[in-house]
């Protein structure tokens, strides 16, 4: 369960925050996924500080919360990871601490520029979470643990392991490096919006290891139709015997969904690349196909069902209730 907290303090300052509590065992869990104050006082000018949802493409920032996500899971490109490690997906829904500018200028009629910028903690590599605030359960370790290597041209499997890179693990930092990040956008009115987005960072103790991303989102409503799509592309630089080594990933999903009265039919396809260090494959593609059917029961409570097809792990039929309120 991961209750959405919003309190209104005046007119200029807004305090939100998101819990979640789950099960482990016999014990129950508890964490935050984000907790910040805006300050809207300027006209065109938002500031925001806290731990906060990372402004990087649309999902994790507007669309993950379960009574705004048409289906009850997450698209391949953004996985909802404990621990702030994404698990079979390029990223986790991003959250970290820092401070934020929004800026929002109107052009024309219609069209207005946004733009965000923003300075954070920065990801902290998994092996150093136990020393820096936060928690990496087993598995976590390593992307060579998780995915098969194939073998190189020569005959000799890769054997290093790729460190995991968790995001908004705690508000401690490993290094004196920050992460520096921003999104700009083209929005008109509610029917189209395009945006670019990225950032840079360094997460390893001695600021030395690169981890970049960048993000393509665009979202379009013609004739009642709600179209979605995403394209991510990550980089990260890793330490190997024989000096320094880039991991590349990408992928991408694109989303449709239609209103009819109170039903909504919804379909959303997923790909992920393979993850390669040069010619060498550390992570296998693959892609996710969910099909669901939403009813509204009101504006903000819908009743999912979806039948998802995924090529990392078993298909599921899953029913999900959700509310916002």
């Amino acid at each position: 369960m991961s209750p959405i907290l919003l309190y209104s303090m005046g007119d200029d300052l807004l305090f939100e925050t998101e819990l979640e509590f789950g099960l482990s065992g016999e014990l129950t869990t508890t964490s935050l996924e984000y907790a910040q104050i805006d300050y809207q006082g300027f006209e065109n000018l938002q500031i925001i500080a806290g731990k906060f949802l990372v402004p990087f493409g649309l999902f994790s920032e507007r669309l993950h919360p379960t009574w705004i996500n048409k289906l009850p899971s997450a698209p391949v490109v953004f996985g909802h990871a404990h621990g702030g490690v994404a698990e079979e997906s390029l990223l986790p829904v991003l959250s970290d601490a820092g401070v934020m500018l929004r800026v929002a200028k109107p052009f024309g009629t219609d069209w207005s520029f946004d733009l965000t910028g923003y300075v954070s903690q920065g990801p902290i590599a998994a092996a150093d979470d136990a020393d820096h605030g936060g928690a990496v359960e087993e598995g976590h370790g390593s992307l060579i643990a998780r995915g098969a290597a194939r073998l190189t041209a020569t005959g000799n499997a890769l054997n290093e392991e790729i460190p995991a890179v968790g995001f908004g693990v705690g508000f401690a930092d490993n290094n004196s490096n920050k992460m520096i990040g921003a999104r700009v956008g083209f929005v008109k009115g509610g029917t189209f919006e395009a945006y670019l987005s990225g950032f840079q960072a360094r997460y390893d103790p001695e600021s030395i290891l690169d981890y970049w991303a960048t993000a393509l989102s665009v979202q379009w409503r013609p004739a009642g139709f709600d179209l979605l799509g995403e394209g991510v592309v990550t980089s990260q630089e890793f330490e190997r015997a024989e000096g320094f080594a880039t991991l590349n990933r990408s992928g991408f999903y694109i989303q449709a969904a239609r209103r009819y009265g109170p039903w909504e039919p919804v379909a959303r396809f997923g790909y992920q690349s393979q993850g390669k260090v040069n010619s060498d494959v550390i992570t296998e593609s693959h892609t996710a196909l969910a099909l669901g059917l939403d009813y509204w029961l009101d504006t903000t409570v819908p009743l999912k069902f979806m039948y998802e097809f995924h090529e990392e792990k078993s298909d599921q039929l899953v029913i999900q209730w959700g509310f916002g309120f």
